[in-house]
């Protein structure tokens, strides 16, 4: 997913979002960063307002999907453990 925002995303100088997709390992932690839920700007802004400025509504609807996944998966993960242990002792 990185490497996909940073061919489209990273390309153009132009925008606000430039510096956080430039290079792969950027990209990689921006993408880290946004799936715990802080993907903003230094000044605070949203960076994916920048991205529905610019682009299309698919790059968000691409991003929300991940958002979705990240979150149902990790939940999913930690129910798991929780179960299991308490399963385990019962």
């Amino acid at each position: 997913l990185a490497l996909l925002f940073r061919e489209i995303l990273g390309r153009s100088e132009d925008s606000g979002v430039f510096a956080y997709f430039n290079s792969v390992p950027r990209a990689m932690f921006t993408t880290f960063r946004c799936s715990f839920g802080d993907c903003t700007t230094e000044a605070g802004l949203p960076i994916f307002e920048f991205i529905a400025g610019k682009w299309s509504y698919l790059t968000i609807l691409f991003y929300c999907f991940f958002i979705f996944a990240v979150t149902i998966g990790l939940f999913n993960v930690i129910s798991a453990i929780f179960v299991e242990s308490t399963m385990t002792s019962a």
